[in-house]
């Protein structure tokens, strides 16, 4: 098993940087660079229109439509759904 899946093992566990760090005879900063690269790779979502993979920026808010045409066809779908259900 190489480093990087041995700390994300750790890290699932709940242990801390200097923990791992000391476990695994390396520096904290190294596992906490290790830790962020991989936080990165959650950012994956999909569209809710479309069901498109994406990736979202780290520090900016989570996407949740591919595009603009796709944020306007699921909104104009719901609103449809609305108007519906305020009629009957």
């Amino acid at each position: 098993m190489n480093d990087d899946t041995k700390i994300k093992e750790l890290r699932n566990k709940g242990y801390g940087y200097k923990k791992i760090a000391k476990e695994l005879s390396m520096k904290p900063q190294t596992i906490r660079y290790i830790c962020r690269k991989y936080e990165q790779e959650d950012l994956i979502g999909t569209c809710k229109n479309c069901n498109l993979e994406m990736k979202s920026v780290k520090s900016k808010k989570r996407k949740t439509f591919c595009s603009d045409r796709c944020r306007w066809q699921w909104w104009n779908k719901q609103r449809k759904g609305i108007i519906k259900n305020e009629t009957i």
